[in-house]
């Protein structure tokens, strides 16, 4: 599928510096690896003077189980935005993170509204979730109590909140939190995936890719994203060219500015190429 502007999108992007990518679903194939075109693809616009950066729901230790992708990528902006990292010289830098007692109170307002909900705390270097998490893990990074009240006890940091109900899709979660009060805290879901992540006020991939622009001094004209969920939507909307996959949810594609073939078609490493060619044209 090739590149398609939606209405409205003049095609102009001043030279871009930044590829912003989201990894699962997008950057990812559906076996979570990159494919080789994309690879080289990456490989190109880094030797083409582009930083590449990688913007995922992942936190550092999703991330390093991709080591074929860390000399390719400049940094990963992790947990929607709260975490900087950098896994070829071990750097993290926590963002932005809940106050557990914050964290806490939204957590009980939660339960209550989402009865059958389970929960679990991103704690940056780690997680501590609630036993019924368990069908769901796949990392030594996890450990289990038995309780809300316990997640919260064992808990000293707190990056991002995960709430999982096997009941309800992402939307109805959310549709059932309406009129909560969630005390600032930035939440998003994954339409009919049944979770939704808490992360703290203002943390979200556009703030987190914004951030780590202003400190390198692009804004977002030079700046290129893909993604393909509702958690990528602010990281669409910001950046001056944005691309959903093809299948993304209707969130995502409306918020992006052109859609891209999806992620088993190679739709970030075509839309690269393009960019690559129309750079190189323009020399």
């Amino acid at each position: 599928m090739p590149s398609e502007s939606r209405p409205g999108d003049t095609g102009a992007v001043l030279a871009p510096a930044v590829i912003a990518s989201d990894l699962d679903g997008t950057l990812l194939n559906d076996e979570r690896t990159p494919s080789e075109r994309t690879r080289k693809a990456l490989a190109a616009a880094a030797e083409g003077g582009l930083a590449v950066v990688a913007v995922t729901a992942r936190t550092p230790y999703g991330v390093d189980t991709l080591p074929e992708l860390h000399p390719l990528v400049d940094s990963f902006i992790c947990a929607n935005g709260a975490i900087f990292y950098r896994p070829v010289d071990g750097r993290m830098r926590i963002r932005r993170s809940i106050p557990p007692r914050v964290a806490r109170r939204v957590s009980e307002r939660v339960a209550a509204a989402l009865p059958e909900a389970v929960f679990a705390v991103e704690t940056g270097t780690g997680i501590i979730g609630e036993g019924p998490y368990r069908d769901l893990a796949g990392s030594p990074h996890w450990r289990f109590v038995d309780s809300l009240e316990a997640v919260f006890t064992e808990a000293a940091t707190v990056v991002k909140v995960k709430v999982f109900d096997p009941g309800r899709s992402g939307e109805e979660m959310a549709a059932a939190l309406d009129g909560v009060e969630l005390g600032g805290l930035d939440m998003c879901h994954w339409g009919e995936f049944g979770m939704l992540d808490f992360n703290a006020p203002g943390a979200n991939k556009a703030s987190g890719l914004e951030t780590w622009c202003a400190e390198r001094g692009f804004g977002p004209d030079r700046v290129v994203a893909f993604g393909d969920m509702p958690n990528d939507v602010p990281m669409l909307a910001w950046a001056g060219r944005s691309y959903a996959m093809e299948g993304a949810h209707p969130e995502a594609i409306a918020a992006a500015t052109g859609l891209a073939a999806s992620n088993e078609d190679d739709g970030v490493a075509r839309i690269v190429e393009e960019l690559l060619d129309r750079t190189r044209g323009a020399a």
